[in-house]
Parts: C-alpha cells; sequence; structure tokens
C-alpha cells in the first residue's frame, strides 16, 4: 500500500511539473508576442514621422522658403547718423531676391553691430517682401591724432587718428561728413587729445572701449563743457594728457587753462567768471591755473576783436 502512495504521488508531481513548465513557455510566447507588436508599432510610428517630417519639410521648401511671393523685394535702411546705405547694406549682407522668412535676424543685426560706428541696430520683417533695419550710430566727441611706426621700416611713422563717444569706444572717423551733435560741426573741428604715450596705442583700437583713465577725464570734461556757460562762446581746440593730474586745454584764440580731474562742473563755472571779469576790460585769458582752490593765477591778454581793432587802426593811421 504505502508503494502504491508513492507511485501516485510522484506521478502527481511529475504532472504539476510539466504544468508550471508548460505555463511558463505560454507565458514567454505571450511576452514574445507583446514585443513583436511593440516593435512593429514603434517601427510604424517611426515610418509615419519619417513620412510626415520629409513631407512637411518638402512642403515646407516649396512653398515658403522657396516661394517667390516671400522674396525681399525692399530694403528699408535708416540710421540716425552718417552712415550711408550702401555700407549698411553691405554689412547686412542681404541682396533682393532673397527669401524673407529665410533670413537669419540675429546674424544681420550682429554683423551690423560689430561695425566700430554702430552703437546698436535692430532688424525686423515685413511680410510679405520688406526688411527694416534701424541703426543708432555712436556720436563722436574727440579725436586722437598720434605717430606710430608702420612696420615697413624703422624710421617709417604713419599718423594715427581715431575719435571717440561719450562712453570712450574707439572708432574710426568718416571724413567730409559732420557729425549728428553737436549741430553743423565738421568731425575734423572735434577737440584733440593730445600727450598719450605711443605704448598706449594699442588700447585705441576701433571696435572697442579705450581703457585710459585719464582719457575717460578728458571725455568726461568735454561733456561737461557742454553743458557749462562756456559752450558756443569759448573753442576747446585741444586737451593735453601730458601733465599728471592736470588737464590741460588750449582754446581758439591760444589761451591755456589748466584743470584738475576732478571737481570738472566747479572749475569750469570758475573760468566762466573769470572770462567775464576779463571781457570788461577788453581782455582775455592767455593762462589760468583752476586746478588749485585758492588764489587762482591768471595771465591776460587783449582780447582778439580788441588786438585786431588796434591792428586796424594803425594800419589805417599808416595808411
Amino acid at each position: 500500500m504505502v508503494f502504491r502512495a508513492k507511485r501516485r504521488n510522484s506521478k502527481s508531481g511529475r504532472k504539476k511539473l510539466l504544468s508550471v513548465k508548460v505555463q511558463s513557455q505560454q507565458a514567454k510566447r505571450e511576452r514574445l508576442r507583446w514585443l513583436r507588436s511593440l516593435s512593429a508599432l514603434a517601427a510604424a510610428i517611426a515610418g509615419i514621422i519619417a513620412v510626415c517630417w520629409q513631407g512637411g519639410a518638402f512642403a515646407l521648401n516649396r512653398l515658403v522658403y522657396e516661394n517667390e511671393s516671400f522674396s525681399v523685394r525692399q530694403l528699408d535702411y535708416r540710421t540716425d547718423g552718417i552712415i550711408s546705405v550702401g555700407q549698411l547694406k553691405q554689412w547686412g549682407g542681404v541682396s533682393s531676391g532673397d527669401n524673407l522668412l529665410k533670413l537669419d535676424l540675429l546674424r544681420i543685426k550682429r554683423d551690423i553691430e560689430l561695425a566700430p560706428r554702430v552703437r546698436a541696430a535692430s532688424v525686423e520683417r515685413f511680410l510679405p517682401d520688406t526688411l527694416q533695419v534701424r541703426v543708432a550710430e555712436r556720436v563722436p566727441m574727440a579725436q586722437v591724432w598720434a605717430w606710430q611706426r608702420d612696420g615697413a621700416g624703422v624710421t617709417d611713422y604713419d599718423c594715427v587718428r581715431v575719435q571717440l563717444d561719450e562712453t570712450g569706444h574707439v572708432m574710426s572717423p568718416i571724413d567730409g561728413y559732420s557729425v549728428v551733435a553737436p549741430e553743423k560741426q565738421a568731425e575734423w573741428s572735434l577737440p584733440v587729445v593730445s600727450g598719450i604715450e605711443l605704448k598706449k596705442l594699442k588700447s585705441l583700437s576701433p571696435g572697442r572701449p579705450a581703457g585710459l583713465p585719464k582719457l575717460q577725464a578728458a571725455l568726461g570734461l568735454i561733456g561737461e563743457f557742454r553743458r557749462s556757460a562756456l559752450a558756443g562762446v569759448v573753442d576747446l581746440r585741444v586737451i593735453d594728457l601730458s601733465q599728471p593730474r592736470i588737464l590741460r586745454v588750449t582754446t581758439g584764440n591760444g589761451g591755456q587753462v589748466d584743470l584738475s580731474t576732478d571737481r570738472l562742473a566747479r572749475q569750469l563755472n570758475r573760468w566762466a567768471r573769470i572770462r567775464a571779469h576779463g571781457q570788461k576790460f577788453g581782455l582775455a585769458i592767455e593762462t589760468v591755473d583752476l586746478s588749485v582752490t585758492n588764489n587762482v593765477p591768471v595771465r591776460w591778454m587783449l582780447s582778439p576783436t580788441i588786438a585786431e581793432d588796434i591792428k586796424n587802426g594803425r594800419n589805417l593811421a599808416g595808411k
């Protein structure tokens, strides 16, 4: 009886093992079937996306980027300064017939703003065929003249002339034109900053700000001068930086004025009062040192109008 019971138990155990193996194989087949279905679905989706992408790109090219209706026909360039429209078009690199929607506006803006004379630029497209570019230019306040070696020989020198705006940004001059401000002032009549060492000329390369503190002080002087009572009545010709802690100004009538680099507005007010005092007696400033706070030394000369009248009087008397 025991032997029969063992045989029945062994048979039932084998049946259970076979049943478990069958179930695991069925589960594996089910998982494989699902994986094949998912792979087929993913491949189908990828194919649909690729077809749509290619079709969309083809349609976009045909309907937009190659559509002559969106060709550039109007190039509207405007500036608040003196740069020619032809120069702006050359910097922008856009030609009539280019596709308006295909243009890289950020690239055009960047290329125009790389010019040292340009302070800022804006670029916009107006459908169907207009590109609009607006440019704000830097306004030169001073010019720097210096001699430096041209590299061709030991004794060969070139005259370097650059201009600076109120922030000290260096740019090349545009000859033969008037600047934006002050009105009707030729670029050649801008105040000249002198006394800069040759070794510091590298910091005066167009397209970068000048990193010279004393030069910044000279630009500050020009700005304060234009806001003072002297503007329009005194011609500011040269600002010499060769003296330590002193800005030496030469005026249009040959006068020399020394100013310290700080408290410029106060010194300019004192200059205006001294000038007005001398005018009462027909005198003009020959030299004055405004860098001192007390007992300002002044040397006088006849004002140009009085000197001219005396000269004309002598000429008439001689005749």
